[in-house]
């Protein structure tokens, strides 16, 4: 059992800091906590409390004499802890990142942000190519046509300030796939 705090913070706001409650109490106190072990038996459970993580069930915590005692497996792996037991003693450490599981995201966000550069690429070069030219040679044919002439230019400006907008957001992807590599250690 884990001491938890002399008080208990349930519901939404406080899902996070129950975590950290328990593991710094465990980090703290660890000969406290088997100490006051020992002078809780015979004492009555005062009540029960659910331990979650976001939004999930951890376990359950009893209450005596106002504290919360919690398993300290389920707390460690709930917090992403690495607990390892030597003889008497429980030791908890601070798990290192799961690598895999960071590098397989990095990777899909790079691949989401290549794909979305290409897109965006694409889109720039059609615009350029096949929007644009056709209505400022409309245009320039229907200048002396007046309003359709002036629609045609119109409708080439426009054009032209999205393309100038997509060139913005390609920047910031490029500097957002820079980052993901970084990340990477590519």
């Amino acid at each position: 059992m884990v001491l938890l705090g002399k008080y208990y913070y349930g519901g939404y706001q406080m899902k996070k800091f129950i975590s950290g409650v328990i593991v710094g109490a465990l980090l703290f106190s660890g000969v406290t906590v088997f100490a006051d072990s020992a002078s809780l038996i015979g004492q009555k459970v005062q009540g029960l409390f659910t331990i979650e993580k976001n939004g999930k069930k951890v376990d359950d915590a009893i209450i005596i004499n106002g504290t919360a005692y919690a398993p300290v497996r389920s707390v460690a792996e709930a917090s992403g802890a690495k607990l390892t037991v030597e003889g008497k003693k429980i030791i908890m450490e601070d798990a290192t990142t799961p690598t895999e599981k960071r590098s397989a995201e990095l990777e899909a966000e790079l691949d989401k942000t290549t794909a979305e550069i290409e897109r965006i690429t694409a889109g720039i070069k059609d615009l350029e190519t096949n929007v644009i030219p056709p209505y400022e040679a409309m245009a320039k044919e229907m200048a002396t046509n007046g309003d359709l002439g002036k629609r045609a230019q119109a409708s080439a400006d426009e054009y032209k300030k999205l393309v100038e907008q997509r060139k913005t957001e390609l920047v910031f992807l490029k500097e957002k796939l820079a980052q993901i590599k970084t990340q990477l250690g590519e």
